[in-house]
């Protein structure tokens, strides 16, 4: 008799397919659970009197374009949007904090544009967090904004350096979560822009006065004339 011929039968790694499985499972949730928040609506400037100032504001990339990007296990991922948003607030902010004022491309001003401005003005954003029903235990979502203004001089030297907080909350019932988180969001940033016109800008005025000042003291262009000099000049007139 023939030897007989074994059939091999090729038997699944099944622990490594339920691996693969579990870890497309696990993506596919997270994706399911991501919320993507735009930040949009219409948030009014303060009404506050203008400072007499010629300023130049400078606002980096990552401001224009600002995105925080966070992951919760209780509630999945938060991708939040709201650089444009807070660029647009931000504009009409500083147009009506001051009289005069110009956007530029850097913090140090090329030769051409030193001398043009009292000062620059450099919006930072430090840091955004959020929170949600599910880690609060309340009903409502926060978010929160702290913002960096540093004020430098022509060559772009710090003359000042503020640091503001903004707060703002909205009720989920009447949002849903990406929209709560979005509303708690641009409440943020208005509560930072006017903590900004009312804390910082004043700040600022008495900087850029007392700078102005100091100038006209060493530079002698205030057009006034000491007692000595005018004394001078009232004895020559006499001879």
């Amino acid at each position: 008799m023939g030897s007989a011929h074994k059939l091999k039968v090729y038997k699944p790694k099944t622990r490594n397919l339920s691996l693969i499985f579990t870890a497309v499972a696990l993506i596919l949730l997270q994706a399911a659970c991501t919320k993507t928040v735009t930040v949009t609506g219409t948030l009014p400037t303060p009404l506050v009197e203008r400072v007499p100032a010629n300023v130049g504001v400078y606002y980096s990339d990552e401001f224009k374009s600002f995105e925080h990007k966070e992951t919760m296990p209780e509630s999945g991922t938060y991708e939040i949007d709201f650089g444009s948003q807070n660029l647009k607030f931000f504009r009409n902010l500083v147009n009506a904090l001051f009289t005069d004022v110009t956007e530029v491309n850097a913090r140090e001003l090329p030769v051409e544009q030193q001398g043009t401005f009292d000062a620059v003005l450099v919006p930072k954003i430090v840091k955004y967090g959020f929170l949600v029903p599910a880690i609060s235990t309340l009903t409502f979502y926060e978010a929160s904004i702290e913002y960096q203004i540093t004020l430098v001089d022509n060559e772009g030297n710090d003359l000042g350096n503020w640091k503001i907080v903004g707060y703002g909350k909205a009720e989920g019932e009447l949002f849903g979560a990406g929209k709560a988180v979005g509303e708690a969001t641009m409440l943020a940033i208005r509560d930072g822009g006017a903590r900004i016109a009312t804390e910082v800008t004043p700040r600022i005025a008495t900087l850029l006065s007392n700078k102005e000042m100091s100038n006209r003291e060493l530079s002698g262009s205030d057009g006034s004339e000491s007692p000595e000099s005018e004394a001078e000049n009232t004895g020559e007139m006499d001879r």
